[in-house]
């Protein structure tokens, strides 16, 4: 494709409806509708077609983002990718972040937020992006890497164990190494079995979820 060709075509991609501001930049809203156009696309072709079956060229077509838009918000591929990851997850955070406060009872607080742990864990794009991961990772440990290092979820659990420590109900030693031991006791074997039989029964569920938080609190809790 020529210059000229490309240049109509990244043209075509942004239409009549982009709307632009003083200069013919884009508005900022409409910069930020296209941007989560771009995240949205880029997200869902990964979990259909994987890493080597997503390019730049089919997200720019699909989101009608035009190229030279992603490379100014990113630098290649694995970057927008994880861009696109952590778009999802920001999403879902939101109902940690937002939810009301835990109970004072350490026990019973930590129970609230292992279940939501859990309704984020083990919604059905969660699993399926988690499937795809896998399979990914291996072949591309660059992708694996660059999600690990901005992934959030962590920093939430550690506020949370925090905020528990510091009201005297527990010990934290290394918070980080504390929050993976939360996490690996309270979602590991609920979401491996949702993904390979499906959610259990919320009874069940609210079992292995005590469980998991008794045999936490055995570890730090405070004499």
């Amino acid at each position: 494709m020529s210059i000229g060709e490309n240049e109509a075509t990244e043209a075509s991609l942004e239409g009549s409806g982009f709307k632009r501001g003083p200069g013919g930049r884009p508005t900022r809203a409409e910069a930020e509708r296209r941007h989560r156009s771009l995240l949205a696309s880029a997200f869902r072709l990964f979990l259909e077609k994987g890493w080597d079956g997503t390019s730049i060229d089919e997200i720019s077509r699909q989101s009608g983002v035009a190229k030279r838009f992603i490379y100014a918000r990113y630098a290649d591929k694995p970057a927008l990718l994880v861009g696109a990851i952590a778009m999802m997850f920001e999403e879902s955070l939101g109902a940690l972040s937002l939810a009301e406060p835990l109970p004072h009872d350490v026990e019973e607080g930590l129970v609230a937020f292992g279940q939501r742990l859990l309704d984020l864990a083990l919604r059905p794009e969660a699993l399926a992006f988690l499937r795809r991961f896998i399979a990914e990772s291996e072949r591309y440990p660059v992708l694996a890497q660059r999600f690990i290092a901005h992934n959030r979820l962590f920093n939430i659990v550690v506020r949370v164990l925090t905020d528990y420590a510091a009201r005297g109900a527990i010990e934290l030693g290394d918070p980080r190494l504390r929050a993976e031991q939360f996490f690996i006791l309270v979602v590991g074997v609920p979401q491996r079995l949702a993904m390979l039989v499906g959610r259990e029964p919320a009874a069940e569920e609210e079992r292995r979820l005590r469980s998991a938080i008794r045999l936490f609190l055995d570890g730090c809790r405070t004499p």
